[in-house]
């Protein structure tokens, strides 16, 4: 299989790659390296390979359910203060009139 300039500027232009001239055919020939590679690779006689040891010794399965997140907590019980569904907190000076009215006067 052949990789093409155009081909390739194709897939840089999906991938919103902007490449120069230069740039391209580097990569155009590191792509077509690659399928070479990969064309070699299936030669390959592997009909009498052994499977890896992954493949022989597969990890038990767990039973597959949606539980509640051990972490996870209500609002509540995070809050430092709950008052009839809310978050209370303490009143923001500056929010005072009084407050207002001190800082005017200085």
């Amino acid at each position: 299989m052949a990789v093409s300039r155009g081909e390739l500027e194709k897939v840089a232009a999906l991938a919103r790659l902007e490449l120069s001239r230069e740039e391209t055919e580097v990569l155009t020939r590191d792509c077509q390296a690659i399928l070479d590679y990969f064309e070699i690779v299936k030669k390959a006689d592997t009909k009498d390979a052994q499977p890896a040891g992954a493949l022989e010794n597969r990890a038990p399965l767990r039973e597959d359910s949606v539980d509640r997140d051990p972490l996870e907590r209500r609002l509540e019980e995070i809050a430092p203060a709950w008052r009839e569904g809310y978050f209370a907190l303490p009143r923001l000076p500056a929010l005072d009139l009084d407050a207002l009215d001190e800082d005017d006067g200085q």
